[in-house]
């Protein structure tokens, strides 16, 4: 059977060799039977396929936690602050028509960091860790992709939270259509001695958008979250919501504005389907009157009633941010910010001001170093209507030198 095949693969090479193939020496026909038989000439062929049809990038990723605090005290070196560091590696397919990825991210810097590197400590490194694969596609119209992350409890950015989502998004010409479909839940580790929340959600967008003109987006969206792995003492939780959404944006050269409404209707079946309403409206926009200046103004006013309780919640907030850069070597930024929260009952009736300032000059720059020093100052104010005593004031002033390599 073996050497009627060899027959029949001898033939079909013969009526597909070219007619100048005919002058061939014995010895090249001999090698050429050789390489066919031993598999040579179809694994170059099959890498050299698999070359053109697969890219991969490799990327390191970094992310440095915020400074919530700007006192002096509470700041430490920037080489002991807390982040993240991790790998990305993303491989196209088909010629660009679908990208993959794989990321992996762990802690480093702060003391848990430090503890974990300590020989004999019982440390948990896997709960500083973070796994995140994904894919994307393009057929003609249509995208689609999925996304799972799983983060440990002590991974800085998005801690204790595992997701895994669908979507897919049909473009043509100024429309947009978007659906998702997901799962999220904390508790990764499985600890019986913490609640766990599970939340199972879907959402519909459709967009409308032309140049010069403004961009409207109307989304819908619902979402039922459980608790499970309950532990003694901890209340269970289950909650159906629905949320519809309305966005306005415009975009121009000079500046942009963004409009949003969002109205959510949450049954409590805990409480035999207790329904609570939830109103936010958001008004958000950035100007360049100049070049070197920009202004950011952000609005947001947020209402809650609560019908098994009749208690009314609401949260009014707003922001300013300027902005100034007068050259490469000078930047001075300045914000201030508002925000409160009352209840109907009087059970709860906070204000927080804060305002904070920063000038950046470059003293110096040359092709080997950079020498910036950066005088910074801040202000927060905490009341506490209800509780008069638990009110809270803070002044506090950095200067930060920077000597830099380039």
């Amino acid at each position: 059977m073996l050497i009627f095949l060899q027959i029949i693969l001898f033939n079909i090479i013969l009526l597909t060799v070219p007619g100048h193939a005919k002058a061939e020496q014995p010895d090249q026909i001999s090698e050429r039977w050789a390489a066919l038989f031993s598999g040579q000439e179809s694994s170059d062929r099959a890498t050299h396929s698999a070359a053109s049809l697969s890219q991969t990038n490799l990327t390191p990723t970094f992310f440095a936690m915020p400074v919530v605090s700007t006192r002096l005290r509470d700041l430490s070196p920037e080489t002991d602050q807390p982040r993240t560091r991790g790998l990305q590696a993303a491989t196209t397919w088909l010629k660009g028509k679908m990208t993959t990825e794989a990321e992996l991210a762990n802690n480093q810097g702060g003391p848990a960091w430090l503890q974990g590197r300590i020989p004999g400590n019982t440390y948990d490194q896997m709960s500083d860790r973070m796994v995140r694969v994904g894919m994307t596609g393009t057929a003609g119209i249509m995208r689609y992709g999925m996304t799972y992350r799983s983060a440990g409890q002590a991974f800085l950015n998005g801690p204790d939270t595992a997701i895994r989502e669908v979507w897919g998004e049909w473009k043509y010409g100024g429309t947009t259509l978007r659906s998702t479909f997901g799962q999220q839940w904390n508790n990764v580790a499985g600890d019986a001695a913490r609640s766990r929340l599970e939340q199972t959600y879907g959402r519909v967008g459709v967009g409308w958008s032309k140049p010069a003109w403004p961009s409207l987006t109307l989304t819908y969206a619902r979402n039922s979250l459980s608790s499970t792995l309950n532990p003694i003492g901890i209340a269970p939780q289950r909650n159906h919501n629905h949320t519809l959404e309305a966005a306005l944006a415009y975009n121009s050269a000079r500046w942009n504005a963004t409009l949003a409404s969002s109205y959510i209707i949450g049954s409590d079946l805990l409480r035999n389907g207790a329904e609570s309403n939830v109103k936010m409206q958001l008004f958000a926009a950035s100007f360049h009157p100049l070049n070197t200046l920009t202004i950011t103004p952000t609005l947001i006013y947020r209402e809650e009633q609560q019908e098994w309780s009749r208690v009314r919640t609401d949260s009014p907030s707003a922001s300013l941010a300027l902005q100034y850069k007068q050259s490469q070597r000078l930047l001075i930024t300045a914000m201030g910010n508002y925000a409160g929260i009352r209840s109907s009952d009087r059970l709860i009736d906070l204000e927080n001001l804060g305002g904070k300032g920063v000038l950046a000059w470059d003293l110096q720059q040359s092709a080997q170093w950079m020498t910036l020093i950066s005088l910074e100052a801040g202000y927060t104010r905490q009341t506490n209507h209800a509780t008069p005593a638990a009110d809270m004031e803070d002044i506090s002033g950095v200067v930060k030198v920077v000597l830099a390599s380039l």
